[in-house]
């Protein structure tokens, strides 16, 4: 058993190298608004991430379309926010002490409704008629929660009362966004449980009772997103699934899609982002197998402006022969589901995140019983090999006391 108690550790000890370094978490709500956001409902909330090397500062803000932030300094850099410039949506009214070395940019543009009367749980070939899009500025964004603790800080939006002055089209239901930083490397408590690094966010998206087309009788939902890298505007981010060692987190799934951006060297250093998850949504709050569709994503669409009502404008501006801008759109529900009428809840969670994405690994449960399961025979092979030996030399020393 000692060979055993050895292997695990090693193991063990393995993980916890791979498992890269710890980051400090510290925010702010609205930093240096003072005045100009007193009474009034404005969230840009501040998240730093100081780490031994570098700092990431993730900006989640949900003034006009719900976007996030992300960019790599120093760790001498600190933000600034215009916020007369910021709130009249001027070019360049954030920024840093420093030139960032990396940044990345995603925008919640539109939430999509589409009438599936084929039942195929695609928007490919759906007419003009049954397709209903909502301009995500449109809600009413409130915060309903933050938490914290050592490991992550959270973030709980409501989106309530869609109001489009543009359509004359209004809505009742909730659109949820929770964003969640993270310290380390682990898989998030929240199912479908993905793994998130130091260097990444996590949102999942939660459409709760939200009032459907009255026209529509097999409504189902989807988003549209925009996605922004420094880059050569006429290339293309990379799409790519890979089948993961084993479903012992999210349960039935074993693909996970990630779309990665092309890497830019930056003072030798090949510097990209990301995002991340797993092809499965959930049709109640339980998050369940028996309660688990599938998503579907579509191919990326490269554009060449960003919607002047966002974080994003304010931080790129009108640069955008620098940039690479690419949309992306993801539908919920298959075949057979019973379409978002049938509970009136779906969900679709995923991660940004700055670098490579981490590679899934066997948590120390399964590394145990692999261990056990392996070395237990190799164990009892080596003993019995051993008491073969012992018994083969006692027998000829026995021998040779007899013939002496």
């Amino acid at each position: 058993m000692f060979l055993l108690h050895n292997f695990i550790i090693f193991w063990a000890i393995f993980i916890n190298i791979c498992q890269g370094s710890e980051r400090i978490l510290t925010y702010k709500l609205n930093p240096g608004c003072g005045e100009i956001c007193d009474g009034k409902n404005l969230t840009t909330f501040y998240l730093r991430a100081d780490g031994s090397n570098d700092t990431l500062h993730y900006l989640w803000d949900f003034i006009g379309h719900p976007s996030i932030l992300l960019t790599v300094t120093s760790s001498t850099a600190e933000l600034n926010i215009d916020w007369k410039n910021y709130l009249s949506h001027q070019p360049k009214s954030i920024n840093f002490t420093e030139t960032p070395l990396y940044s990345f940019g995603l925008l919640v543009e539109k939430i999509l409704e589409f009438n599936d009367v084929n039942d195929t749980g695609s928007i490919f070939n759906i007419s003009d008629n049954y397709i209903n899009v909502l301009n995500s500025q449109y809600f009413h964004w409130i915060r309903k929660n933050t938490a914290e603790n050592k490991r992550f800080i959270e973030l709980d939006m409501i989106g309530k009362n869609y109001n489009d002055p543009e359509s004359n089209t209004s809505r009742v239901g909730d659109i949820e966004i929770i964003l969640n930083g993270f310290s380390t490397l682990d898989h998030s408590d929240v199912t479908p449980h993905l793994l998130h690094s130091e260097n990444s966010t996590q949102i999942d998206f939660v459409i709760n009772h939200f009032k459907t087309n009255s026209s529509f009788t097999k409504s189902r939902f989807g988003v549209e997103l925009m996605m922004i890298s420094p880059g050569d505007p006429n290339s293309k981010m990379f799409v790519d699934t890979k089948k993961s060692l084993d479903d012992e987190h999210t349960p039935g799934i074993f693909e996970i899609v990630e779309i990665t951006t092309p890497k830019i060297t930056v003072k030798n250093n090949k510097e990209s982002a990301y995002l991340q998850w797993r092809p499965v949504s959930y049709s109640t709050s339980d998050r369940d197998v028996t309660s688990s569709t599938e998503t579907i994503l579509y191919p990326l669409i490269n554009s060449l402006e960003i919607p002047h009502n966002s974080l994003l404008y304010a931080f790129y501006g009108n640069e955008t022969n620098s940039l690479l801008i690419e949309k992306m759109n993801i539908t919920i529900g298959t075949s057979g589901d019973g379409f978002y009428k049938k509970t009136n809840y779906t969900t679709w969670t995923f991660i940004v995140g700055y670098g490579s994405p981490p590679g899934e690994q066997f948590s120390y449960l399964v590394i145990m019983i692999i261990s056990i399961g392996v070395g237990l025979p190799v164990i009892t092979m080596i003993l019995a090999a051993i008491h073969a030996c012992i018994r083969r030399l006692r027998r000829r020393q026995t021998t040779r006391l007899v013939n002496s």
